[in-house]
C-alpha cells in the first residue's frame, strides 16, 4: 500500500497545489527617465502613496518610487509585455486596454453625515 509520502515529487497532487512565484523586473532610473515615466503614468491615474507611485493593471502592478520602475505581474511573460507596453500611455486612452493598459480605479468613501 502507497502512502502520500511515497508519491514523488512531480505527482498530480504537488503540481495541483503548486503556486507559481510572480515575476518582478525593476529598473533603475536617471533622474530624467524617472520623470518622464511620472508623467506617463500620471495620465493612468494611479494611487499615490508619497513619492511611489502604483498602478494596478489587470495582468501586474506597476510601481515607480525614486529612482527605480518595478513591475509585478504573474510570470516573466506578462512583466516583459506591460514594460513594452507602457509607452502607449501616450496614445489616447481609448485605444489602450489593447495593450492591456487600464486607468487605475480609485473609489472614495462617501462620509454620511
Amino acid at each position: 500500500m502507497e502512502t502520500m509520502d511515497d508519491e514523488p515529487p512531480n505527482s498530480w497532487f504537488s503540481r495541483l497545489f503548486k503556486h507559481d512565484k510572480t515575476a518582478l523586473l525593476e529598473q533603475k532610473l536617471s533622474e530624467e527617465a524617472y520623470e518622464d515615466y511620472r508623467k506617463l503614468l500620471m495620465k493612468a491615474r494611479p494611487e499615490v502613496k508619497g513619492s511611489k507611485l502604483i498602478l494596478r493593471l489587470s495582468d501586474g502592478v506597476v510601481e515607480l518610487d525614486k529612482g527605480v520602475l518595478r513591475i509585478k505581474a504573474k510570470n516573466r511573460k506578462s512583466a516583459e509585455k506591460i514594460l513594452r507596453n507602457l509607452h502607449h500611455y501616450e496614445q489616447p486612452p481609448s485605444i489602450w486596454p489593447a495593450y492591456g493598459l487600464s486607468y487605475s480605479l480609485k473609489r472614495r468613501k462617501r462620509a454620511i453625515l
